[in-house]
């Protein structure tokens, strides 16, 4: 059966009283056991709001930290999402010799915290960003129970925040205000695809100085390949990005380009992003992040 909107579940955390929009396949019993995943010194979470750059950001991470070698075919296995696999299956996942990678579109409050973990956060243009999650729903209609969904129809619950992970310039908002704590790093993905060397010299360098100097061996062998394996071109032909869940013309890894919502936004939406943009971010400095 197919909604004239997507199917959302809502959950919310008894400790803080926090209520935040899930994916319908989720439920409140693996949010709960999310929970209660109390972060390791050695774990490395890859955070962000929805379609803002976390899948290149995860492949990055896990080439980083894996020394160029590709993430499995069956990456869920390897890199789970703290929201959908819960605290038991990320316990059950070795770290013994290299730490775990850890996805999650929680806000800032819910994700766990230790003071020795390191937390990566990307974001992007919110215009860019809605389009890029307009086409992911599309291609998971068997998950969201919305088929041929009317992009005007689901820009106007993405302006409210009545979407996965709420509101887009809270979460935002929230993360940035922590940019500058040790174990945080935040990252453009206009950034990284303007200047790909630089921010996966930088991304190792947070994770570590043993990560940034084995880039930087054999006259940046690693590096290169890892340029080469993150790049949206070799991304795009990995079987750990195809799904049985989209059909064969929505794939999972689209287009990665900047700029792409001018194919598809009205005037009037494109200026209601960044009035949105501009009044939820005077005060935080989030409304200049896409100035330059």
């Amino acid at each position: 059966k197919y909604l004239t909107t997507p199917k959302y579940v809502k959950v919310k955390d008894e400790a803080t009283g926090i209520e935040i929009v899930l994916p319908g396949a989720c439920s409140q019993k693996d949010f709960n056991s999310a929970r209660k995943y109390k972060a390791k010194d050695s774990d490395v979470f890859v955070c962000s709001y929805p379609k803002t750059g976390t899948t290149w950001l995860l492949t990055i991470t896990w080439l980083i930290v894996h020394h160029g070698e590709e993430i499995p075919k069956n990456y869920t296995d390897s890199i789970p999402t703290l929201e959908f696999d819960g605290c038991e299956n990320i316990e059950a996942i070795d770290d013994g010799e290299f730490p775990r990678i850890i996805k999650t579109h929680f806000p800032y409050k819910l994700v766990p915290k230790n003071l020795k973990a390191k937390y990566l956060y990307i974001t992007r243009n919110p215009k860019d960003a809605f389009v890029s999650y307009y086409f992911h729903v599309r291609g998971f209609n068997s998950v969201y129970h919305w088929k041929n969904p009317d992009l005007s129809n689901l820009y106007e619950l993405y302006i409210k925040g009545e979407v996965t992970s709420g509101l887009f310039f809270d979460h935002l908002k929230n993360w940035y205000a922590h940019r500058n704590d040790p174990n945080v790093l935040f990252l453009l993905y206009e950034d990284v695809k303007q200047d790909p060397r630089n921010e996966v010299l930088k991304i190792a360098k947070f994770l570590g100085d043993e990560y940034e100097k084995k880039l930087k061996m054999d006259d940046g062998k690693i590096l290169e390949i890892i340029l080469e394996r993150s790049s949206f071109s070799h991304m795009k032909g990995m079987s750990a990005w195809h799904t049985t869940y989209r059909p064969e013309n929505e794939p999972f890894i689209r287009k990665g380009v900047i700029g792409d919502w001018k194919n598809h936004l009205s005037t009037e939406q494109a200026d209601g992003l960044d009035r949105a943009l501009m009044e939820h971010g005077k005060e935080s400095g989030i409304s200049k992040l896409w100035d330059k």
